[in-house]
């Protein structure tokens, strides 16, 4: 009997647990379905309360969680944290209860954050159930007699600042934010939902990372524990092979274990990455990005967006046609640490003038001035990158425009000139002799880099979309894929909002439909 039960406990162990490889400092990845439910016990809770996807961080990370759903009526007994404690509401609708003071709710996506010590209960409310994420550094809890039915039935104040110690952070209140471009390749987005509180070391927040997005290498200090909560992704640890991971799977990564994550090439990956602060330092240790080549050799699938140098080209363009100098400096510098050299940056400008105008070019060449004295303040060193080489025009300025925009627009021979163009030849001619000659000619920024940063100027023009589905057009001729264009405008939004996305999505989708 002994040993039956023996095999029985090995058998749960190795359930709850994936390992990558054997030894310890290895991540894991604990499959969603893979751990059986538990009862609360009746000691402490009164009516169901059911129990799912228990994860503990190892040391030094003290990180410990699990899923609870609270039949209708449920609730916990009264109780503290020694270290504190948050929750986060995923579904339903839960009651938060303070000693001698109100109770709450707090609504799907709101995050609860108990201080240590505080008397508390907590449960779902009288005719709805509750499913909360419950998260801190420690599994310690001083269990208390049971909530009263009286207590229970006591109504709901107002919610906001009722409470003299517990806080309810409303889901939407507080501000997204771009991870920092130093540290991914591609964009990627944070929503903070546990931040340090009260001395607490630990913290935690949604991550959003675009279709390939992926951090550079890195190692925490304490290790980081990490729920998937959306979409698909993928994990590598230095010297072994990626592993996917899907929507509802806890990731544990050990201390001091170089590692990266990744969405894949055409989907979003969410998770909820919880960490802890060390003693001293950052807790986590940043390295080398994640190059296009390793990343499609270690997940075997083909990119299907652009890479992350030529995504950051159409922004610095729409930042300069709105003349949002603050921001612009901010996609200069992740352009610069995206692989951009300073030249090509100059050129990206310089070519702007002819879509923005002088004023909107001048002022981006003085944010860029900025911005290169600010680095180079703080000993960063970019590379400079090529000049443009001289140019000698054989057939004239004027033939030289015309093969240019014909290579451009895949047409062969003779092209009926605009309506614009005969009402007023001479821009025909300073289109064919200045911008598709004097500009294009220039070798230090390739042609597709070009029409990028116009895709990325017209982004953000209104009343321009004959002209944006032009240069689109062009990008498509130049061997960007319709996934690569769809996945490039799409995740403009993050910085440019759903507006012009949505524009410039319905002007890709013309042009896809116009082929059918």
């Amino acid at each position: 009997m002994k040993y039956a039960l023996l095999a029985l406990l090995m058998t749960l162990l190795m359930a709850y647990t994936e390992a990558i490889a054997s030894a310890d400092a290895t991540i894991r990845v604990v499959r969603r379905g893979s751990q059986p439910s538990t009862i609360g016990s009746p000691e402490h809770f009164t009516l169901s309360v059911r129990i799912d996807h228990p994860f503990k961080a190892d040391a030094p990370g003290r990180t410990v969680g699990s899923f609870m759903t609270f039949e209708p009526g449920a609730r916990s007994a009264w109780h503290t944290h020694p270290a504190g404690q948050w929750i986060l509401v995923t579904s339903g609708k839960a009651l938060v209860g303070e000693i001698d003071g109100p109770i709450e709710e707090a609504l799907p996506g709101d995050s609860v954050w108990f201080p240590p010590n505080v008397q508390n209960w907590i449960g779902a409310a009288p005719n709805t159930a509750a499913t909360l994420l419950t998260v801190g550094e420690s599994n310690n809890v001083n269990w208390l007699k049971k909530v009263t039915d009286a207590e229970y039935g006591l109504s709901a104040t107002q919610s906001g600042g009722a409470f003299k110690h517990i806080e309810i952070i409303r889901a939407g209140s507080r501000p997204s934010g771009l991870a920092a471009a130093r540290n991914f390749t591609g964009a990627a987005r944070t929503d903070w939902i546990f931040p340090v509180k009260d001395g607490n070391k630990f913290y935690g927040a949604y991550v959003t990372f675009d279709p390939a997005a992926r951090t550079n290498w890195h190692t925490h200090i304490n290790g980081q524990s990490i729920l998937v909560t959306k979409g698909r992704g993928f994990f590598q640890q230095e010297g072994q092979v990626a592993i996917e991971v899907r929507e509802g799977d806890f990731v544990w990564i050990p201390a001091g274990v170089n590692h990266y994550h990744a969405a894949p090439p055409d989907t979003l990956f969410v998770t909820i990455s919880m960490s802890e602060n060390p003693e001293v330092g950052s807790s986590t240790d940043w390295g080398a990005p994640v190059t296009d080549e390793h990343y499609v050799a270690a997940i075997g699938e083909p990119l299907k967006t652009l890479s992350a140098k030529q995504t950051k080209i159409p922004l610095i363009a729409a930042f300069t046609a709105s003349g949002d100098i603050e921001r612009l400096k901010g996609v200069l510098v992740e352009g610069l640490e995206a692989g951009l050299t300073v030249n090509e940056t100059k050129e990206i400008l310089a070519h702007l003038y002819a879509y923005t105008g002088f004023p909107r070019s001048l002022n981006a060449n003085l944010a860029f001035i900025d911005v290169m004295e600010e680095r180079q303040s703080k000993g960063v060193e970019d590379v400079m990158g090529n000049v443009a080489s001289p140019v000698v025009f054989d057939n004239g300025k004027y033939q030289y425009g015309v093969d240019v925009l014909a290579e451009l627009r895949k047409t062969t021979g003779p092209v009926s000139p605009s309506r614009v163009e005969v009402f007023n030849p001479v821009i025909e001619v300073f289109l064919k002799e200045h911008l598709f000659a004097d500009l294009f000619a220039r070798d230090n920024l390739d042609y597709l880099s070009r029409e990028l940063a116009v895709v990325g100027a017209l982004f953000n023009i209104r009343g321009t979309n004959a002209q944006l589905r032009s240069h689109i057009t062009i990008c498509l001729n130049l061997g960007v894929s319709d996934d690569q264009m769809r996945s490039l405008l799409a995740g403009m939004a993050m910085y440019l909002g759903k507006e012009r996305s949505d524009n410039a999505l319905g002007v890709l989708q013309l042009i896809i439909d116009s082929r059918k």
